[in-house]
């Protein structure tokens, strides 16, 4: 648990300089969030992914303690997606009628299969198609 703890400072640190930070549009947040992932994994040349998917692919069954960590933090990174999108709902930059939370839950399990698969093909592709069709048709 404790270097899944660690690497998740560093996400949380990511995620209050992106998908948290007020000063930011809305949509700019999330933008950025997803770039930070994109570059993190281009500058660890696509072979490890995210540490966090990995548990869940691989250490969830075996441990209960690592599962339910697992869940804690996938729900923290849902909030802070759900917070971004809240705030460009008040902004008018997404649809009033937008669920959040729920529309927060499906963007961190697709973006997490979009890194799975980056981390496969060890290239962008994957996660440029995530984060074209989010901005483009789903929150367009």
């Amino acid at each position: 648990l404790e270097i899944l703890d660690l690497y998740f400072k560093d996400v949380r640190a990511m995620i209050q300089r992106t998908l948290r930070n007020d000063s930011l549009p809305a949509l700019k947040r999330l933008h950025a969030f997803v770039d930070a992932q994109i570059k993190y994994l281009n500058r660890i040349g696509w072979r490890n992914g995210c540490l966090i998917g990995n548990f869940s692919a691989e250490a969830s069954e075996h441990s209960e303690m690592i599962r339910k960590r697992l869940v804690e933090i996938y729900e923290e990174m849902r909030q802070s997606v759900a917070y971004c999108l809240r705030a460009a709902v008040k902004l008018g930059e997404v649809p009033q009628k937008t669920e959040c939370d729920e529309l927060a839950g499906f963007l961190i399990a697709s973006l997490q299969g979009a890194i799975l698969q980056s981390k496969t093909e060890r290239n962008s592709v994957p996660l440029e198609r995530f984060k074209h069709l989010i901005f483009s048709t789903l929150l367009a």
